[in-house]
């Protein structure tokens, strides 16, 4: 819910955020390269900026299922 919260500030101003659980596996390496003391754990990350649009990365379109098949709303 943290990272949602700051994701939806950053957009409303302007800013582009992409979440990343990527580091989990390289926890003690970099937490090592930013002091993070070893009785703390880091889960995620987050990298918030000026998306560059014609970047290719940034045109990967992916397959996705229509909502209909894994979620049900009820009123």
């Amino acid at each position: 819910m943290f990272l949602h919260g700051v994701m939806t500030a950053a957009r409303a101003r302007g800013l582009d955020t992409c979440p990343q659980a990527a580091f989990v596996p390289f926890h003690r390496i970099v937490a090592e390269h930013l002091g993070i003391p070893a009785n703390e754990q880091f889960v995620c990350g987050m990298s918030l900026g000026h998306a560059d649009p014609d970047a290719i990365e940034n045109r990967l379109v992916t397959e996705r299922a229509p909502v209909a098949e894994f979620a049900r709303f009820f009123a």
